[in-house]
């Protein structure tokens, strides 16, 4: 049997697994509103929380772009893609603590921002937030192309649309729980296939190989990978890079609904806080290090690179894979591997826009008088239609960088995070200076992005203006504004739909 037919079956298999079980979710747990749908009834354990959010912040960069750093940067580039996609986390979560606090029966951070701000800055927010789950969900399609074509060698747009396709439908039927849920199951797979792949591409690589290897990228000009500072983990490049990653993931985290609504359908804020740091630290952590330190440095200590190996260094990973265990069971194991993280963290980009889109949009721009049945309807017609978007998106960006889409991201996402951030512990924050600050930051960051010639310099500027100009012009404006926000009224706030609402929270 053809790789490719082997590929081909597998996404077959795929599709009727994963909408099976969003079938058999939706019978067992029948959703009895829109508050059921897209929060789970606010009732999970923080164990599956855990899960679901380690898994779903496994992205399909998490092990190829990683590795693509480590063969940017050497030993450094795992560790830092690490700790700066880290970092954010211990910014959301007690954000979200305090927004469950000040506004108990908010759903999306759309609603907070609408109720702090006004129609407009929260229009703004929906954009950037629908934005977000495009590129995020895009992204996974590209990266799930990749690893099907380099794998297979089926055609790579079907590689990226036909799994897009299978989660939007499975989000549309199963929701927010079934998105949960599914997230387990993958957690645990994913957890199983890098425990045993690892081992085995060391042992066959062999670790003097490696190192051997990365001796000769620092001190051999002619080494298609030349790197002086390879073998360093103070890399100012690395250091660099790790900031950047942070700036990234700031945007990415912070105004993607998918992490709110599953902070939302915790059971509790004590839940809620374990959840997303023994998620992070102790689930997530260890794969975007492992997988620059295994599958990037593996790479370029075989002296392949770029034109002289690999067409892209996003190929890192999967080409490893395919050297040390071929087309057999290994290359199956790694496909499963980036197809789960992929589907999970799609579907937690597709979960949150259901979420806006039900929650924050078809009462107010569609239907005012909707019923809860209608509303859902709306958010599961729409997932499909994004979905269908972001598949067409995904097919045209065969052998675009991973690590260089992600990195420009960061300027379009950082900029609104200030006025989120600031906007919800300051009362001074206004709704003009959220706006002003939100155009200074993406003007900024993208003049400089594009007018400074060292691209390295350019994407680091770039990023830091983004994310740092916004606050500054926020408090500026607070120092001389008579502007005062009262978050009392927060405290009452009631969406149109049924919300369940604990006892410790109101």
């Amino acid at each position: 049997m053809s790789s490719s037919i082997v590929g081909y079956l597998i996404l077959v298999v795929f599709a009727f697994v994963f909408i099976g079980i969003s079938s058999l979710v939706s019978k067992k747990f029948p959703v009895e509103g829109v508050d059921d749908f897209v929060a789970a009834g606010r009732g999970i354990p923080f164990g599956i929380i855990a899960a679901s959010v380690m898994i779903s912040w496994v992205w399909t960069t998490t092990i190829m772009g990683a590795a693509e750093a480590g063969t940017w940067y050497g030993v450094s580039g795992g560790f830092n893609y690490m700790w700066g996609a880290a970092l954010p986390f211990f910014v959301f979560i007690p954000m979200v603590l305090h927004l469950r606090k000040i506004m108990p029966r908010c759903t999306t951070f759309t609603e907070f921002i609408r109720e702090r701000f006004g129609n407009k800055v929260a229009n703004l927010f929906f954009i950037f937030g629908f934005a977000v789950v495009l590129y995020v969900v895009t992204e996974q399609g590209v990266g799930i192309g990749i690893v099907f074509n380099t794998m297979f060698g089926i055609p790579y747009w079907v590689g990226a649309i036909v799994p897009i396709m299978i989660v939007a439908v499975y989000i549309s039927r199963a929701g927010l729980r079934g998105s949960i849920f599914n997230d387990v199951i993958q957690f645990f797979i994913v957890c199983i296939i890098f425990v045993i792949c690892v081992p085995i591409i060391l042992k066959t690589i062999g670790m003097d190989t490696i190192y051997n290897g990365l001796q000769d990228v620092v001190n051999n000009p002619d080494n298609p990978n030349y790197n002086p500072e390879a073998l360093s983990m103070t890399s100012i490049a690395g250091l660099k890079y790790g900031l950047i990653a942070a700036i990234v993931a700031m945007g990415q985290v912070l105004l993607d609904q998918g992490y709110y609504s599953k902070a939302i359908a915790t059971a509790s804020q004590k839940d809620l806080m374990k959840a997303y740091i023994i998620g992070t630290l102790l689930g997530w952590a260890p794969i975007p290090v492992l997988s620059g330190n295994v599958f990037g440095t593996s790479l370029i200590s075989l002296g392949i690179g770029e034109g002289a190996g690999v067409s892209s260094l996003s190929e890192a990973a999967p080409y490893i894979m395919d050297m040390v265990f071929g087309t057999g069971i290994g290359s199956l194991l790694f496909v499963l591997m980036a197809f789960m993280a992929g589907m999970t963290t799609g579907g937690n980009g597709l979960a949150g826009a259901q979420a806006l889109f039900t929650v924050d949009f078809y009462k107010r721009v569609v239907k005012k008088d909707a019923t809860e049945k209608e509303q859902m309807a709306f958010g599961k017609k729409v997932t499909i239609a994004i979905g269908l978007l972001v598949a067409i998106v995904a097919s045209m960006l065969e052998g675009v960088s991973l690590l260089r889409i992600d990195i420009f991201s960061g300027i379009l996402f950082a900029a609104p995070t200030a006025a989120f951030i600031l906007g919800m512990l300051w009362k001074k924050v206004s709704p003009a200076s959220a706006i002003v600050s939100m155009i200074a930051g993406l003007g900024g960051g993208l003049i400089a992005y594009f007018t400074i010639s060292d691209p390295d310099q350019a994407q680091f500027i770039g990023n830091l203006i983004a994310l740092v100009l916004p606050y500054l012009v926020l408090l500026v404006w607070g120092a001389f504004s008579k502007y005062e926000f009262d978050f009392a009224k927060l405290k009452d706030y009631r969406p149109s739909q049924m919300v369940h609402v604990s006892d410790e929270e109101v």
